[in-house]
């Protein structure tokens, strides 16, 4: 839906969203395993409350590929994932800023 309100010539998409931790190397195993495991065992109860929010989705993702199309072209002009601690169990985060240019002509 954001996709179809943005401007095709000079949209910017701005987002911050909790996403799944990503165990991708040693360090973050260590630190981040424990805290994966809840997302996913605490997952089908977040989204019976919380209206099908998953606590264990890779929504960044999600994002660059719903705007990765041959109708449009995008450029991901910043991304970024982060840990807030504060805020178990959904401490992983992400932001990014996506920019459409359109192809038709």
């Amino acid at each position: 839906e954001i996709k179809r309100l943005l401007n095709p010539n000079k949209g910017v998409f701005g987002y911050v969203e909790h996403v799944a931790v990503q165990l991708e190397n040693a360090d973050e195993r260590n630190k981040r395993s424990f805290l994966e495991w809840q997302q996913r065992t605490l997952d089908p109860l977040q989204q019976a409350v919380a209206h099908n929010c998953h606590l264990h989705r890779d929504t960044d993702a999600a994002i660059l590929n719903t705007f990765s199309s041959s109708e449009t072209s995008s450029e991901l002009l910043y991304e970024e994932r982060f840990f807030v601690d504060d805020m178990w169990p959904v401490s992983c985060q992400c932001c990014g800023v996506i920019a459409l240019n359109s192809k038709r002509k």
